[in-house]
């Protein structure tokens, strides 16, 4: 081989490596707008609940704010039939104080309804407030007693930090269904989303 073919394959074979690493776009699929969604404040949680299929579930929210004792505030009664799937599900609403709910039980239909959110703010500067909440799904067990909560999903406020100089939702990615974890002693004010068998 003459010295120009050598040069020739070579330079081949780094144009050939070069397109094994070129960075190729894909077709965006569903999973890559959840990180989008997320950021702008809507949250899903999908629970397999095909073995109660047929069962009469009733949909509860609790409300606990420190200091106080937990009230439910569903403000009515409704049973529904479980299918496959029940999501719990939460969206941004019109306004920073107000943030909207879904519960969906497939195959059944769902509804809405809107939660009342508390502002935070640091006390040397308690005109600047905020409204930031986040979300996190309980530990599931295998076993319930019928007609008891269970607890499904928190929808929590951030706490001011004065250590940290700023707003957080640090600690566990699942809370404890006694509410014993850790986070939980920080957040001011949250809801419990869940379901009681019938």
């Amino acid at each position: 081989m003459n010295k120009k073919t050598i040069i020739t394959v070579l330079l081949a074979l780094v144009a050939i490596a070069g397109q094994g690493q070129a960075i190729k776009m894909n077709e965006p699929s569903f999973s890559d707008y959840l990180p989008l969604l997320n950021a702008k404040g809507y949250m899903a949680y999908s629970f397999n609940t095909k073995k109660f299929k047929g069962a009469d579930a009733e949909p509860v929210v609790m409300e606990y704010v420190k200091g106080e004792e937990p009230k439910e505030v569903l403000g009515f009664n409704v049973i529904m039939s479980l299918g496959k799937k029940l999501v719990i599900g939460f969206r941004p609403s019109d306004n920073d104080s107000t943030a909207n709910y879904l519960f969906h039980f497939s195959e059944n239909g769902g509804f809405g309804g809107m939660l009342k959110l508390k502002p935070i703010f640091a006390p040397e500067k308690p005109e600047d407030k905020w409204y930031i909440y986040q979300s996190r799904p309980f530990e599931l067990v295998d076993s319930f007693e019928k007609g008891k909560f269970i607890p499904l999903v928190l929808y929590g406020s951030f706490w001011y930090d004065p250590e940290a100089g700023g707003c957080r939702f640090c600690g566990e990615n699942t809370i404890k269904r006694d509410l014993s974890s850790d986070i939980v002693k920080y957040i001011p004010h949250y809801y419990v989303f869940g379901i009681k068998i019938k």
